[in-house]
């Protein structure tokens, strides 16, 4: 696969565009790294999940080459077939108008409140008791079931806002120093938005929106040695969150390190193989993709939809695997492991090409729109974490995931104006540049 991703970036570069820092390439070393790494942490990482058969990992290393290989190829011939040297930017909108959207306390507040809620009515009885509680609420979970529609759409929209509310700092402040942003008025809001998602169950949401931005703004302005050390200090902090319980009874291990980076980033093998063994043990039938349709339909509450309550992915993995889905959260087997279970092998060289041409829209979209270098690199990572990462890790269901996150971005750019004595709601970056002035 090296030799392999090697010769990609090497036509691409002689070719294509001699720009690699993008979607595509970010997209395919994340997914190369996935399974080298997944490799040699699968057989450590088992024994924190419920037993399977580990003969399967060969095979799941061979299905995740083939959508791997598969993907490079379609975007190769994509971008071989409409160089980046025939393309024309447009100016038609100002796609930086909507990272400076400056977001409303009404909305933020309005998005924290199922947050809180669940604070005071799950978080703070259970530290009362001194019962056990991770991120699936497993011990309260019948007072948690309520909540979770609104819990899961509060916290990544709020995420996205936090994401929008940082750059607008990087985008109107010139010079960005701890000084001046502590004297600056809008600090509240990412101080209430990072404090609100630091409590939840899922950290992550804080942490992607200040790596994305930092990480994209030093590349903008090249400082590589800050960049190195923030990357290093990032990874360090992660280690230290999610083995805290360790660190403060001074049992902390590298191992324990390892561990993290293992579950949290690449475990795709472990997790494709232990569908593989699910799957195969139980002589379960194919599906025939009633998983993409259960996640197409998956904004509809699992207790009234049984098509979601049986065949979303996550849930559906939860079975097979013995477990109860309302329990377990699933097996991040990617979307090669939804795409075997509902179409058997040809499914993964299928929904590979299709998962290709989607990345390669993308990488296609920030071209045409973004003029400025910064919004560029930001919205190269931005995507990276907001496609590839979840789509690559648990399949269609981030569906809804994406269509939250779309729409919470265009939410704040929301405009109401009159004109000719009528209302008009408007886009702000999708309005004429001269109107923007006005």
């Amino acid at each position: 696969m090296i030799i392999i991703f090697a010769a990609y970036l090497l036509i691409h570069y002689f070719y294509v565009s001699k720009k690699i820092f993008n979607v595509c390439t970010l997209g395919l070393f994340y997914i190369m790294l996935s399974i080298i790494f997944g490799k040699y942490t699968t057989e450590y990482s088992s024994q924190w999940v419920s037993q399977f058969d580990l003969n399967y990992t060969s095979l799941s290393l061979r299905y995740l080459k083939y959508a791997f290989v598969t993907i490079l190829l379609t975007i190769l011939f994509l971008q071989l077939w409409f160089p980046e040297n025939k393309l024309k930017k447009s100016r038609r909108i100002n796609v930086k108008n909507l990272i400076s959207a400056n977001s409303s306390w009404l909305l933020i507040l309005g998005l924290a409140v199922p947050l809180y809620l669940v604070f005071l009515n799950i978080y703070i009885p259970v530290f009362e008791e001194k019962t056990f509680i991770s991120k699936y609420f497993q011990d309260r979970l019948t007072e948690f079931i309520p909540y979770r529609p609104y819990y899961t759409l509060s916290i990544n929209a709020l995420s996205t806002l936090l994401f929008l509310q940082i750059n607008y700092f990087l985008l109107n402040v010139r010079k960005v120093n701890l000084y001046r942003l502590l004297l600056n008025k809008k600090l509240g809001k990412i101080l209430f938005m990072s404090a609100t998602l630091f409590f939840t169950a899922k950290r992550g949401q804080m942490f992607f929106p200040f790596f994305i931005s930092l990480v994209a703004y030093l590349i903008y302005r090249r400082k590589i040695i800050k960049l190195s050390v923030f990357g290093a200090l990032a990874l360090f902090l992660i280690s230290i969150a999610r083995n805290i319980n360790q660190l403060l009874s001074g049992n902390f291990r590298f191992e324990d390190a390892l561990m993290s980076f293992s579950t949290s980033f690449f475990v795709s093998v472990r997790e494709l193989a232990r569908v593989l063994s699910s799957f195969t043990e139980g002589n379960y039938e194919y599906l025939y993709g009633k998983t993409y349709v259960a996640g197409i339909f998956s904004f509809i509450p699992t207790s009234v939809n049984v098509l979601k309550a049986n065949f979303n992915y996550m849930r559906y993995t939860s079975t097979i695997s013995g477990q109860n889905p309302d329990d377990f959260g699933g097996m991040r087997s990617t979307f090669a492991g939804e795409a075997f279970i509902n179409f058997n092998v040809p499914g993964i060289f299928i929904i590979s090409m299709l998962f290709a041409v989607a990345i390669y829209l993308i990488y296609f979209w920030i071209n045409k729109y973004s003029d400025n270098i910064f919004i560029y690199f930001l919205f190269t990572i931005w995507c990276l974490k907001l496609i590839i990462l979840p789509f690559y890790e648990n399949g269609s269901a981030m569906i809804l995931f994406f269509l939250i996150t779309v729409i919470f971005m265009i939410i704040p750019s929301l405009n109401i104006d009159l004109k000719k004595d009528k209302l008009l709601l408007r886009i702000r970056f999708l309005s004429p540049r001269n109107e923007q002035a006005a």
